[in-house]
């Protein structure tokens, strides 16, 4: 009998994503406009973000005109609730294109089930407007292809001909999918599924809560090393969960291949530490006040 591993980080949820931009007054309207996205905090080089039909929250950090482009493999998405919407998704946001300041807009090929365009926002992140229509070729239970419980209507975004009704994911690469999961799994504490049966688990997510997390598998060649602005949060119950994970991930490090822990700071909404993975991959372990 196989005895289950207990993780060093006892998370209660995967909350926010982070993602770098050039400037917030270009990135902020697009993501607004065109995902329905609400603004909910702001600062003068930070920003708060949150699809209404979803509990994870995106920080945007402002970095100025040096801020690189994200490659496709480091996206966030969103859902609609059917291939038309993302037909009518790629036709407004290709003749809106110039008018957003939007630097790609392209479509992908139905694959797995999966029916979806993709965009640069002004910022220079790529984001995905997808559909799960056609679920029942991948085997994709309901609950997984609709991950709502209150269908948005069109007065949400209205003249769009379309509307995302979640925000469901983020992508990230990395080059040793097995190493990595035992990281993501017995450090992390979090699961690793996949949505798709036959495929390898690579989807990273907190058992309560629908939103995930895509490992994808590059060559190391092939792989993108971003800044610790683009990453993922988990958070822990107290700080002296987070204390105690961070005394063991030091510990530990070399046998998860951990490259990066920084110390505990103080943060204007708790405390946390920010450690990078054996991918270069960034992650922020946090404990948030109320």
């Amino acid at each position: 009998m196989s005895l289950s591993v207990r993780s060093i980080i006892q998370p209660t949820g995967l909350i926010h994503g982070h993602t770098e931009v050039r400037f917030l007054d270009e990135t902020i309207p697009v993501l607004s406009q065109v995902l329905a996205l609400e603004l909910i905090e702001r600062n003068d080089h930070e920003a708060v973000m949150k699809h209404p039909n979803t509990g994870w929250k995106l920080i945007l950090h402002e970095g100025g005109a040096e801020v690189k482009d994200k490659p496709e493999r480091n996206h966030y998405g969103v859902r609609v609730s059917n291939n038309q919407e993302v037909d009518r998704a790629y036709q407004y946001l290709l003749g809106e294109k110039e008018k957003l300041g939007l630097k790609k807009v392209v479509k992908r090929k139905d694959r797995d089930g999966s029916y979806s365009m993709f965009f640069v926002e002004p910022g220079g992140n790529y984001w995905e407007i997808e559909s799960y229509e056609n679920r029942h070729k991948a085997g994709l239970p309901e609950h997984v292809a609709y991950p709502w419980k209150t269908k948005l209507t069109e007065e949400k975004l209205p003249g769009c001909g379309y509307v995302p009704q979640a925000m469901t994911h983020g992508t990230m690469e990395c080059t040793h999918l097995e190493s990595s999961v035992k990281f993501y799994t017995q450090a992390l504490g979090l699961n690793v599924i996949t949505h798709v049966p036959g495929i390898r688990p690579h989807d990273i997510k907190h058992p309560s809560t629908p939103w995930y997390v895509v490992s994808l598998e590059v060559p190391a060649k092939n792989k993108h090393y971003l800044t610790p602005l683009q990453r993922y949060t988990v958070a822990v119950a107290s700080p002296s969960a987070l204390a105690a994970a961070h005394s063991e991930l030091k510990e530990r490090a070399e046998e998860f291949a951990v490259t990066t822990i920084d110390e505990i700071d103080e943060t204007p909404r708790g405390q946390s530490f920010l450690l990078c993975d054996l991918d270069c991959n960034w992650w922020e372990v946090a404990w948030l006040r109320n």
